[in-house]
């Protein structure tokens, strides 16, 4: 057995690890890889309450996956830190399972890990997403612009920088505001907290470069105009051939942080023309799997312009399973053999994340940017939280002891006048 420790009592970890293992030699298992939020909790509620056995694996004890009803979670190396030892790890679990399980990561660091493994893997895992061949490509944001142009999708105006001696033509090319985004994404947010660095003018170009000059190729790109409520989502899921089971189109309402930050706030909404411009966009990458690909609608001339390919689920990707379209369940049955297609999303619905939207909108409304009748104006239709569930309340409710213990930190060190440490994750 993999020599991580269990997330909490030992005997009760071992219990429900058996019972996994019991009902994995009749049902295929899967295994969610990186189960610490709202993301790996919705393919772990997703799946669980279709009746698939569930592992969740994640590096940090704090996982709020593995409070989930619906898994038993066990501690495993981080695939950022060491590779080796993350894959080492998955083969002695594999060995322990009675048949192959199936293999959903949730954030980059992992997913290219066994992207670039999966024949290593192969005997102990199924992998229902591209190799590393297709990627590669997934993982190179300049190689998904000039797919994206390939395939006829709009994209903002782009300039490509290499080295400082760029930087006058790519300012020439140009308005300001602009962004520098990454091609290799992941260093990027690791070193900066943040996808995209913002240049307010041509005059802090120089200065913003110097910041990330040792990042490699850059992007400076135009910011399309429009609120939180312009960026739109397509998620899906395309089989080994690159053909959909499974279509989502949606929203986000409101973000954290505003302007360049994650869905605080989403809805459903089915646009065709959305959806054909993204799978116009996989096909030409040969994508196969689960994805989020983004767009902003430019207000200026109505068009929807890519903003970015994620190769995996994406945060708010429960709200799709919430109106019909389960992608976690279409990739493991067709991983299985047993492909079936998705049925058309319901419209109307929402999905929030309640410890960020509630403390967000309270300081958008002492700042005067918002109200409470607006807020409550925006909820109805709301069906589901990234947290809190009523079949599945343990991770709300420890998310909630966890932010309260937070708020009551906070408040201890304001009222004895020491700094306030950054907001962590719950």
């Amino acid at each position: 057995m993999p020599a991580a420790r269990p997330h909490s009592d030992e005997g009760a970890h071992a219990m429900r690890l058996e019972r996994v293992l019991e009902r994995a030699a009749t049902t295929p298992p899967a295994v969610v890889l990186q189960s610490s939020f709202a993301n790996g909790l919705g393919i772990i509620r997703g799946l669980g309450a279709a009746g698939v056995p569930v592992i969740a694996l994640d590096p940090s004890p704090r996982a709020l996956g593995f409070h989930s009803a619906y898994a038993t979670g066990m501690l495993c190396p981080d695939a950022g830190c060491d590779e080796e030892a993350f894959l080492v790890f998955l083969e002695q679990l594999g060995r322990r399972l009675p048949r192959r399980a199936v293999v959903f990561p949730t954030h980059d660091e992992f997913i290219w890990v066994v992207s670039r493994n999966i024949a290593r893997l192969e005997p102990w895992f199924v992998v229902p997403f591209s190799g590393w061949d297709a990627m590669r490509r997934l993982a190179d944001k300049e190689e998904q612009l000039r797919a994206a142009w390939r395939a006829s999708v709009a994209t903002p105006r782009t300039a490509f920088v290499t080295s400082r001696d760029d930087l006058a033509r790519a300012a020439a090319e140009l308005e300001f505001p602009a962004i520098f985004k990454p091609v290799e994404s992941l260093a990027f947010k690791q070193r900066f907290a943040r996808p995209v660095l913002e240049i307010g003018s041509r005059e802090q170009l120089e200065a913003v470069y110097e910041r990330v000059d040792d990042c490699g190729t850059l992007m400076l790109q135009e910011i399309v105009p429009g609120g939180d409520d312009t960026l739109w989502t397509v998620g899906s899921y395309l089989d080994e051939r690159s053909q959909p089971l499974a279509v989502f189109t949606g929203r986000k309402l409101r973000q954290h942080p505003r302007r360049f930050g994650t869905a605080r706030f989403a809805e459903s909404v089915w646009v065709p023309e959305l959806a054909d411009a993204a799978l116009r966009l996989l096909r030409e990458l040969r994508f196969h799997g689960v994805s989020q690909v983004e767009f902003k609608r430019d207000p200026r001339d109505g068009s929807y312009k890519l903003m970015e390919v994620n190769a995996r689920h994406w945060l708010w990707h429960a709200l799709a399973t919430a109106c019909g379209v389960n992608l976690s369940l279409v990739a493991y049955r067709d991983a299985l053999g047993e492909p079936f297609t998705a049925p058309r999303q319901t419209v109307g619905r929402k999905w929030i994340l309640a410890t960020k939207d509630l403390p967000d909108t309270l300081r958008e409304t002492l700042r005067g940017e918002t109200s409470p009748l607006s807020w409550a104006a925006s909820l109805p239709g709301t069906r589901i939280d990234g947290l809190y569930s009523l079949r599945d309340p343990l991770p709300g409710a420890v998310a909630t002891c966890r932010l309260a213990a937070l708020l009551a930190k906070r408040w201890r060190r304001r009222a004895g006048g020491g700094a306030v440490r950054p907001e962590v994750e719950l």
